[in-house]
């Protein structure tokens, strides 16, 4: 396919990324919502509601029902390997393949002990997509910026291994989805096919970029609580390359929704939420307020490895090095 067309077709498709409201709330009670954070952000909550472009338009959770996480459990709650896996990943403990096979068979032990196949399958797929995350944990952020979107053999911080460990996890989560349509299901599907964007080539992007929103949509309509399925369907408009990403709105959404008592955030969702937002901010070379929410990051986790470059990226910029 000649470049041009490609072009077309990625514009065509990122640009379908620009929807998704997460909440159907009166503008005065969106104001009070996101007053807390609205300091941090920089930016007052009028400025912060004036930033729609795009991302409040359609509604795709109204119709889900609204409840304290404490009052009932998730779909499928993490094991407690499961959870070891990630708090070590996000922690920077894992500097080697032993290590992470460690982490790894520990939490597919865990996932084969559970008593039925669609809580086992969406374990698996966490412990498959943690590994491959662990495996591509040197990944650069900034390389978002130089991809060639133009180009069916560019292949961005394309690593093969990782990749093989994603489409094990969205396999899994396929398996899982045909025993029983639960929103951890759909959420684990949604993350584990947008790292896959990350770890492949844009012919993969093309084919599965719009997969990532819609199952996250699906996650959070079966389940409002769902945070990882919240996160999932902003995402895409904090991350997507310039022109089609939309920095203050997916800010405001992202705001929001760490203030929603209605919605599950484990540690590890919200320093998602944090590198997200403090991204936001490095794109419009806010470099101080991106270092602060980059630096919340490392409040939860010191040794953060994305936090952490982020930061000297960041700094090394301010001080005028490339």
């Amino acid at each position: 396919m000649k470049t041009t067309a490609l072009k077309k077709i990625m514009a065509a498709a990122i640009a379908l990324f620009a929807a998704a409201a997460l909440f159907s709330e009166s503008e005065e009670d969106l104001k009070k919502r996101i007053l807390s954070n609205a300091d941090l952000s920089g930016e007052s909550a009028e400025e912060i509601m004036a930033a729609d472009d795009g991302v409040d338009k359609f509604n795709n959770s109204k119709d889900a029902p609204k409840r304290l996480p404490s009052t009932f459990p998730r779909d499928v709650p993490y094991t407690q390997a499961g959870i070891d896996f990630a708090e070590a990943h996000y922690g920077h403990k894992i500097f080697n393949e032993e290590t992470r096979k460690k982490f790894y068979e520990a939490s597919v032990a865990a996932a084969e002990a559970l008593p039925d196949e669609y809580s086992k399958l969406i374990s698996l797929a966490r412990a498959d997509y943690y590994y491959g995350l662990s495996v591509m944990e040197t990944f650069d952020l900034t390389s978002l910026d130089k991809m060639d979107l133009g180009d069916a053999s560019s292949s961005e911080s394309v690593n093969d291994k990782a990749g093989r460990f994603f489409d094990k996890s969205i396999e899994e989560c396929k398996q899982a989805l045909d025993i029983k349509k639960g929103s951890d299901g759909y959420s684990t599907l949604a993350q584990a096919i947008s790292m896959n964007c990350t770890a492949k080539n844009v012919s993969y992007i093309l084919a599965n970029g719009l997969k990532v929103r819609s199952n996250a949509k699906k996650s959070v309509a079966l389940d409002y609580s769902n945070g990882l399925g919240q996160f999932m369907v902003i995402a895409q408009d904090a991350y997507a390359p310039w022109p089609f990403c939309k920095l203050r709105s997916s800010r405001k959404a992202l705001l929001r929704l760490l203030s929603d008592q209605y919605v599950r955030i484990e540690r590890f969702d919200a320093q998602m939420i944090y590198a997200a937002i403090g991204y936001t901010f490095y794109k419009q070379k806010k470099w101080d307020k991106a270092i602060e929410w980059y630096k919340k990051i490392l409040e939860l986790y010191p040794m953060n490895f994305t936090a952490r470059q982020m930061i000297k990226k960041i700094e090394d910029r301010k001080a005028g090095k490339k």
